[in-house]
């Protein structure tokens, strides 16, 4: 069985991404009678995964359970389906993303209109602004929910699961340090590093690529990144800050 999943290298991670993928589908793997091999990447660079054995039912579950599939066909999209999704970038109407669709003639888009409704309570505020707020940066992981395609767009709400995720994090009150283009264990050494443990709780994965590092409460995210950064110099950090979220944009 093949998978094509939602993840890809980027300049920074290209030459480690292949050892650090298996190690996670080896862990994934557990006592599975199954293996799983790295076959190669998509046209548009996601990884393309091959598995075989006897246990390649529930090793194709557990892949799809923790990383995004990728929908490789227009046809595949169903109008009001939840899919994984990567953001691209803004443009002049909304928020591009992209789910994985071989395609140069579909623009994907999550117009401002829809973001403003559900992240800032109807506020026409600029897209940069929400963006900036929400971490919602290119290569950043979300969910979306389809509300309309045609042969060249496709338009779409992020999902409620996504939403619920914001919410949780918003709620939690805790200062995030979303770190791009930075595999969990670099993550992991700058903390150590520069000494840092105790202004952190943990440390998320959100993708293989993407780490939230979690401040504790009373630790202000803007003040740690210049000291991750001379660990991390090549990798964009960038704050999530509930308190400046819930004044700027929404209560929640």
């Amino acid at each position: 069985m093949k998978l094509t999943i939602l993840e890809r290298p980027t300049a920074l991670t290209a030459q480690d991404f292949a050892a650090r993928l298996d190690h996670e589908l080896k862990e994934l793997k557990g006592e599975l009678n199954v293996s799983t091999t790295l076959e190669g990447f998509s046209p548009n660079g996601w990884a393309q995964i091959n598995i075989t054995g006897e246990d390649t039912e529930i090793m194709s579950e557990l892949i799809t359970n923790k990383f995004a599939i990728a929908h490789r066909e227009l046809r595949e999209i169903e109008p009001q389906g939840d899919y994984g999704a990567e953001i691209i970038g803004p443009n002049a109407k909304g928020l591009r993303f992209d789910l994985g669709i071989d395609t140069r003639n579909l623009d994907c888009l999550i117009p401002s209109s829809n973001l403003n409704a559900q992240l800032a309570d109807g506020k026409a505020l600029p897209l940069r602004q929400v963006v900036e707020n929400y971490c919602l940066y290119s290569g950043m992981r979300v969910g979306v929910r389809v509300q309309d395609k045609s042969n060249h767009v496709l338009e779409a709400w992020l999902s409620d699961g996504f939403v619920d995720t914001i919410r949780d994090w918003v709620a939690l009150g805790l200062d995030r340090i979303q770190v791009f283009e930075c595999f969990r264990k670099e993550a992991e050494l700058a903390v150590l590093k520069e000494h840092l443990t105790r202004d952190v709780v943990r440390i998320d994965s959100t993708t293989l690529t993407i780490q939230s590092i979690v401040c504790k409460l009373g630790t202000d995210a803007v003040g740690l990144i210049p000291k991750l950064g001379r660990i991390l110099r090549k990798q964009p950090l960038k704050p999530f800050q509930p308190k400046k979220i819930t004044s700027r944009c929404r209560p929640w």
